[in-house]
């Protein structure tokens, strides 16, 4: 099964300690789903740092990017609700990655994901997006161990609608962020084989004076609505 369409979201979060407990039952009772009933959202899954900078990482499964910044996701965000204004305003670390799908060969659900994220060189990305597609990611996923990857990059246009709603101002000339999802059963099996396959090219097509961040997680919690006639 791969993804629920060409729109990914990826939201990195960490709060203090003191605020962890209050914070998951949050994200996992009420934030998650509020999001995936947006029209256009369809799936979405939350994983806990095994090595990561970030502790907290979410993805959300949308039929395009332009659904990630659509009026009806803006709306959702000008109303908070009292649970979502007390914890919000708390988080100590926070990453967002607004993307479009550049290779699925997502199937099923892995215990463990491995993320390489890197800023493409630009005069790279075509040939980088071409070998993802064309065999490394299919050749990846016969591994032991390995049940699926995709590869997705930043959407500029729709980050900057959904930075809009927050208040929040970015660079057009900035460097556009790619990541590599790998989902496997081990975390450590999941990550010492995403490098041996993908870290030599992935470095390779990095901007000079950037480098390929590898980090590993394990998954906590997910939903899924079939369609924008049920609610999650």
């Amino acid at each position: 099964m791969q993804l629920y369409g060409k729109g990914l979201l990826m939201t990195f979060t960490e709060v203090p300690p003191e605020l962890e407990a209050d914070f998951n039952e949050w994200y996992n009772r009420e934030h998650l789903d509020e999001r995936i009933n947006i029209p256009g959202f369809r799936r979405a899954r939350r994983y806990e740092g095994i090595d990561a900078g970030i502790k907290y990482f979410t993805t959300y499964e949308a039929a395009a990017s332009e659904n990630i910044a659509s009026p009806a996701y803006l709306d959702v965000l000008k109303e908070p609700s009292a649970w979502s204004n007390a914890i919000m305003p708390q988080f100590s670390k926070w990453h967002r990655m607004t993307c479009r799908v550049v290779a699925d060969h997502t199937r099923g659900m892995g215990a463990a994901l491995t993320l390489l994220r890197l800023f493409p060189d630009p005069a790279k990305a075509d040939d980088l997006a071409a070998w993802l597609n064309d065999g490394a990611l299919a050749e990846l996923n016969t591994a032991p161990g390995i049940v699926g990857s995709c590869a997705a990059s930043v959407d500029l246009d729709a980050d900057a609608r959904l930075a809009g709603a927050f208040a929040q101002t970015t660079d057009p000339d900035q460097n556009v962020e790619w990541a590599v999802l790998v989902e496997g059963t081990d975390g450590e099996i999941t990550t010492a084989t995403a490098r041996d396959y993908l870290s030599e090219r992935l470095t390779v097509a990095a901007l000079p004076g950037t480098e390929l961040v590898v980090e590993t997680y394990k998954f906590m919690y997910g939903n899924l609505r079939n369609s924008d006639d049920e609610i999650a």
